[in-house]
């Protein structure tokens, strides 16, 4: 698979479906929303999330918006605890089914999660006290899910998601002879038209004051 990896490439379309519905596989160059039946494994999930943050950060950049990179930051860490949950719960399940010491090892090795599960001791003891850790583990998930909503439906209402209205505006607004799509419209491109265009409603409003000046 190939991936939209920059504002340069990625159209401004595809950009606010992920902002909306946090689904990462509008990332990649020629997916079909309207008829998906695409899986995607956990580890290509981390990989369009790195990729979606850079795309972010960078769009935050473009458009002056730090306080959405803010917000990214924190969906991007919620994404990432509620990763280490699932994998430390089902590792924990298998190997209290099945005694496989594989499941350990891999719990030890969980990037950032900091734990290490000591095979020549008592291990269910241990497993006892790792799930006790995860349960607190998944409740301070929700807590931050709830402040996470209001930050949320905040943002949005900062970053303009009518693009259909908005392209047309842009069209007649710069007089442009062709269509903005954004379909292929890139996030870098709109951004620009979107300069433009208030940099020439600023030009006219200058302009009009300068005549009503002088009549």
């Amino acid at each position: 698979m190939k991936f939209y990896k920059s504002c340069n490439t990625l159209p401004i379309g595809r950009f606010f479906r992920i902002f909306e519905t946090d689904d990462f596989k509008h990332l990649i160059i020629g997916y079909d929303f309207e008829n998906d039946d695409l899986k995607l494994s956990a580890d290509q999930i981390i990989q369009l999330a790195n990729i979606f943050e850079d795309v972010f950060y960078e769009y935050s950049e473009l458009s002056h918006n730090h306080k959405l990179r803010s917000t990214l930051k924190k969906q991007i860490l919620i994404a990432e605890w509620e990763l280490t949950y699932i994998l430390v719960s089902n590792l924990i399940g298998i190997y209290r089914r099945h005694k496989d010491l594989e499941a350990l090892i891999l719990i030890n090795n969980i990037d950032g999660f900091e734990i290490i599960i000591d095979v020549e001791k008592n291990v269910n003891q241990q497993l006892d006290k790792l799930e006790h850790r995860i349960k607190g583990l998944k409740n301070k998930i929700k807590i931050f899910k709830i402040k996470m909503v209001k930050s949320m439906e905040n943002n949005k209402k900062d970053v303009k998601i009518d693009l259909d209205k908005d392209a047309l505006y842009l069209e007649r607004n710069l007089e442009l002879k062709r269509e903005v799509d954004p379909e292929t419209t890139t996030v870098s491109k709109w951004l620009k038209l979107i300069e433009l265009s208030k940099e020439r409603s600023k030009m006219l409003e200058q302009q009009k004051s300068r005549r009503n000046g002088t009549n």
